[in-house]
């Protein structure tokens, strides 16, 4: 080998083991623990956490000085020997810094130092290794590591030196020395800049962690109060969603209790009517009876009166009878004991008379005793007779004196019935009119729970999408099945038509003053009908004029010009059609609507 290739050897390789540093990473280790647990600690925290980083980047600074002042020191008393200079010191460095997220020794680092060292002595055969020694500094076992040079800002040089041989050529080991030693200043100032670039690289770091800490912790602020915004939203809408189905459920209950009242008030009307037709027909019936009472004891009355005129105009007539039989018999008999007397003077004048003329007389004697005993035998029948008559004149008075009674008293109860009718007819007059104030707020409450019902229907989609919205972008949940049903019903609530509920806002005085006009005109234009006639046109021609109303909204292109035509076939054809089939072909209707508005709205997105 001549001196050239020795020289050339020489500059490309060094003669001086190459610096293997060792950072103390005890202040660096405890800044990166601050930036992992940073996040989950409070704002004192994050304060010491800063003043720490900022004692740490002093005390680097410091260890910083004290080191490019030892290494000048070191320089200036050992001028012969040159520490590190070449490519073959970067090589082993970058070796060096591999090795750094692995637990190394002592060992491994002087193993690795000879292997390069070796590789030297391969080259430069004078070159002779007096000493390769590796020192290193740890604060604590626990916290000692290995990085690269260029990142570290607390180094403890560990210097190797290798003793120059002697060259045989003098010059050329002069000249090499003086090469070596402006490399050794080149190299000097290039530490002494990297240094100082470290350090102010490794300030920028810690001022770009503790910007980054500061934008995270506001972030997380930020975040933080987002969700909980969103919480709070959520939960105004559960509020809301509950009041609705709150108010739903208490006028169900109270159009639940109205039917029940009024089927009672319904069926107590019945029983009110069927006892007041129970007491008209009682009332008549009693009006018969007594009208029949009535004329029976007026014609009992007649013939009472008549039977007493009777019996009053025969009783003097019989004691006229009596009185003249009685005064003819005792003439008769008068007469009789005159002609007695004179037939006792005839006798005793003339004892001779015969004895047929005696007979004579005695005949007419017996015969007028016959006449006599039969006068007296008929006034005693008389006389039985006014007394039978009596009697029943007396039977008839008591019977008219009941009857009078009996009538007094029957009108007594059609008194009592009449008012007792009063009463009734006032019941079912104050029970009809109940009915009717049942009726009209049966039909006020109806009203309103046919404006409110297709609203609150509407309002319960849409915020059900909105709280299965929520949930994904919340708590991080993928959609299943029933959050795209809700998206799809919420979606459908907000932009198909729908003219009950448009019809709705109209009843229930939700559209405001100034926009009624124009909210009239569009729900005209839409439906084809006002919406004081929305009841008219329920049913098949109603959901007709909701798809038709969906496709107004949706600007016409070609790409749909096919489903369209489609569409106005099977709109004609619901016109001709019977019951079932007309269900049939405006579920078809409504499936070729909704086909056309993703069509429509797809071109639009890609556009």
């Amino acid at each position: 080998m001549n001196p050239q290739q020795v020289e050339e050897t020489q500059e490309s390789w060094p003669l001086h083991a190459p610096v293997i540093e060792y950072e103390i990473c005890d202040e660096k280790c405890a800044g990166w623990g601050s930036d992992t647990d940073s996040g989950s600690e409070g704002k004192n925290d994050r304060q010491s956490s800063e003043y720490k980083e900022r004692a740490g980047i002093a005390r680097k600074a410091k260890l910083k000085k004290e080191e490019s002042q030892i290494f000048a020191g070191v320089v200036a008393a050992c001028p012969d020997r040159t520490l590190t200079a070449s490519d073959r010191k970067v090589e082993v460095s970058r070796m060096l810094v591999k090795l750094k997220n692995s637990p190394t020794n002592a060992e491994s680092m002087e193993s690795a130092l000879e292997a390069s060292c070796g590789a030297t002595e391969q080259v430069v055969s004078e070159s002779i290794i007096e000493d390769i020694k590796v020192t290193k500094w740890t604060s604590s076992p626990e916290n000692a590591c290995l990085v690269c040079a260029s990142r570290s800002s607390e180094a403890v040089t560990s210097n190797t030196t290798i003793t120059n041989s002697t060259a045989p050529e003098a010059e050329s080991s002069i000249k090499l020395m003086e090469k070596m030693a402006r490399q050794e200043r080149d190299l000097k100032s290039a530490k002494t800049q990297a240094g100082s670039l470290r350090a102010e690289i490794e300030v920028l770091n810690q001022k770009h962690r503790l910007e980054m800490q500061k934008q995270m912790d506001r972030l997380n602020e930020s975040h933080r109060k987002e969700v909980d915004a969103m919480k709070l939203d959520l939960k105004e809408a559960q509020v809301a969603r509950q009041k609705a189905l709150t108010d739903l459920r208490r006028v169900k209950e109270n159009n639940l209790n109205i039917g029940t009242d009024r089927k009672e008030l319904n069926s107590k009307l019945e029983a009110v009517n069927g006892d007041a037709a129970r007491f008209k027909n009682n009332i008549l019936a009693l009006k018969e009876q007594s009208n029949h009472a009535l004329q029976s004891a007026e014609s009992f009355s007649k013939l009472v009166e008549d039977l007493t005129r009777k019996a009053r105009a025969t009783e003097p007539r019989l004691d006229a009878e009596q009185a003249n039989t009685s005064a003819t018999l005792l003439q008769q008999n008068s007469k009789l004991l005159d002609e007695n007397r004179k037939l006792k003077q005839q006798q005793s004048q003339s004892t001779a008379t015969s004895s047929h003329r005696l007979k004579q007389l005695q005949k007419k004697y017996n015969s007028l005793a016959s006449t006599y005993h039969n006068v007296v035998a008929h006034r005693d029948k008389l006389r039985v007779g006014l007394t039978r008559y009596q009697r029943q004149c007396q039977v008839w008075e008591d019977e008219a004196e009941y009857y009078n009674t009996s009538r007094d008293y029957r009108r007594a109860e059609l008194d009592e019935v009449a008012k007792e009718l009063t009463k009734m007819t006032a019941k079912y007059v104050k029970a009809v009119y109940n009915c009717n104030w049942e009726q009209q707020n049966y039909e006020k409450l109806k009203r309103t729970y046919d404006i409110v019902e297709p609203l609150v229907k509407i309002e319960a989609d849409i915020r059900l999408r909105f709280l299965d919205q929520a949930r994904e972008a919340v708590f991080d949940i993928s959609r299943d099945e029933t959050g795209a049903a809700l998206r799809a019903n919420g979606n459908a609530a907000a932009h198909k038509g729908n003219a009950a509920a448009d019809a709705a806002l109209f009843k229930g005085n939700f559209v405001p003053e100034d926009y009624e006009e124009e909210a009239e005109e569009i729900f005209e234009h839409l439906y084809n009908q006002k919406f004081s006639e929305y009841p008219r046109w329920t049913g098949v021609p109603g959901r007709q004029n909701d798809c038709e109303a969906t496709l107004s909204t949706i600007t016409k292109s070609s790409v749909s010009a096919t489903l369209r035509e489609e569409w106005r076939v099977v709109w004609n054809r619901i016109a001709g059609g019977s019951d079932n089939k007309r269900m049939v072909l405006l579920e078809e209707l409504k499936e070729i609507t909704d086909d056309i508005v993703d069509l429509e709205r797809s071109n639009r997105r890609r556009r």
